[in-house]
């Protein structure tokens, strides 16, 4: 060594190799992986619960995160300096495809860049704070088992029963067919109308929504008219089971039966419906992603008030009784306030367009039964009559539904379906007639049955 003569020492450094370069480029691609495994593990999570509002923006778009093989990779190297410097490598083909060109073939009719329709449970099924249910209800009305006959053409209905000996209506005793009844069966369908109106309350923890919601049904009138003229002057009879051998329409002429019937219904009640699940990510042609309804079963509870109006009439008149000018008139009426405490339940298989379910309720009622009673001849006041009888039972309502639904807008949707309801211990108009004007009793006994076809549309706002 030479004294006074500083000796520099240069640190080379070794240029990478292929196989470090490859290395490299794998860890890379598996912190892309591993950082889109935890976004789709956060898009997951956020399918929870949403407590916001209606109105809110629906969240962006979910995209996949690069691979890196669209661009080049930047690897380090090493200067003469000691200094690293950047250096860039071409990026990866496959069978001589370029992968970070872009896509030469044409998107007819933007195949590739269509996305799909949003339809995610936060922003398509049930969005809105209040909503309103409408339907058209058409029932066909069952009110007695049997057909109810008030004359015919035949003393032998009049004739007193001897023990063991069937008279009255019965087709081996009877010379006519001239018969003066209402069947039981009818007056057929009426259109009635149904309408709800729900406040949205909150969703629990559970993803339930709670509303209060307020029903009213009415508007339907069931009638039944019929007209019965005797073959011969003053041959018309009043059965025995309705006269009871007292001065009835006995040897009329003709006798008509106009019967009406009508029902009316308010409602009260506290719902809890469950949600549908977590949504599913579904990738769109664009390769963007978008949240979607996962197909499921909901279900839904309620309890609350009702109140029920069955109101009737019935118009029995007569002409010509025993002699000409004779008449006779028999006017019924009868009310059932019906009030009491109700539960039901439901169940539903909801799709992102369209759902079907059934639901039942029911519940005891107080009834409140009143019948007012005139009977009037008009040749003179003999058995004449004006009654009021009161009775108060414990009816029991019920009903069950079958429904379909097809959601053609985020917040409306059409529905049809099939329902029935059953009333008991109910006093019918038909059942109050008696000519035992002496010793009567308000008859409560009566089961109107309703069945029919609906069809309408709700709304969320």
């Amino acid at each position: 060594m030479c004294p006074g003569k500083t000796i520099t020492q240069t640190k080379r450094v070794r240029p990478l190799e292929l196989g470090e370069i490859e290395s490299m480029t794998n860890s890379t691609r598996m912190i892309g992986l591993i950082m889109t495994v935890a976004l789709w593990a956060a898009v997951a999570a956020a399918q929870g619960p949403v407590l916001s509002g209606a109105g809110d923006d629906l969240p962006p778009d979910f995209e996949l995160p690069s691979s890196g093989f669209g661009g080049a990779a930047p690897m380090t190297t090493a200067g003469e300096s000691g200094e690293f410097a950047q250096e860039s490598f071409p990026g990866p083909q496959v069978d001589g495809y370029d992968l970070s060109s872009e896509c030469d073939y044409p998107d007819a009719a933007g195949l590739w860049n269509q996305a799909a329709p949003i339809e995610s449970t936060g922003t398509w099924l049930q969005r809105g704070f209040w909503y309103a249910e409408t339907d058209a209800v058409v029932f066909n009305r069952m009110w007695n088992r049997n057909d109810k006959r008030f004359a015919a053409q035949d003393v032998n209905v009049n004739t007193t029963p001897s023990p063991g000996v069937s008279v009255g209506f019965n087709p081996i005793f009877l010379d006519t067919n001239r018969v003066l009844i209402l069947n039981g069966a009818l007056p057929g369908q009426d259109a009635s109308v149904r309408g709800t109106l729900g406040k949205f309350l909150f969703r629990d923890s559970r993803n339930r929504d709670h509303t209060m919601e307020f029903s009213v049904f009415g508007g339907g009138n069931w009638e039944q008219d019929r007209d019965l003229a005797s073959e011969n002057p003053n041959g018309l009879f009043v059965p025995f089971f309705i006269d009871g051998g007292n001065r009835s329409f006995d040897q009329s002429t003709r006798q008509t039966v106009q019967y009406q019937s009508n029902l009316s219904s308010f409602e009260l009640n506290y719902r809890v419906r469950s949600r549908l699940g977590h949504d599913q990510l579904v990738m769109d042609p664009n390769g963007s992603w978008h949240r979607a309804a996962n197909a499921g079963l909901e279900r839904d509870y309620l309890a609350g008030l009702r109140f029920l109006q069955l109101g009737e009439k019935l118009d029995w008149r007569a002409e010509d009784i025993a002699v000409i000018g004779d008449d006779g008139s028999y006017l019924i009426r009868t009310n059932n306030d019906l009030f009491g405490f109700q539960t039901g339940a439901g169940i539903t298989y909801q799709a992102p367009r369209w759902s079907f379910g059934a639901r039942c309720k029911g519940g005891v009622f107080l009834n409140n039964a009143v019948g007012n009673s005139q009977l009037n001849f008009t040749v003179d006041d003999t058995a004449d009559a004006n009654l009021r009888l009161q009775e108060n039972q414990l009816s029991f309502v019920g009903e069950f539904g079958l429904s379909g639904r097809f959601h053609v807008l985020p917040n409306v949707s059409l529905r049809t379906g099939y329902d029935m309801m059953l009333i008991t211990s109910a006093a019918l108009a038909p059942n109050q007639a008696t000519f035992i004007t002496d010793y009567s009793f308000l008859n409560t006994t009566g089961g109107p049955f309703y069945h029919g076809a609906s069809m309408g549309l709700e709304w969320y706002w």
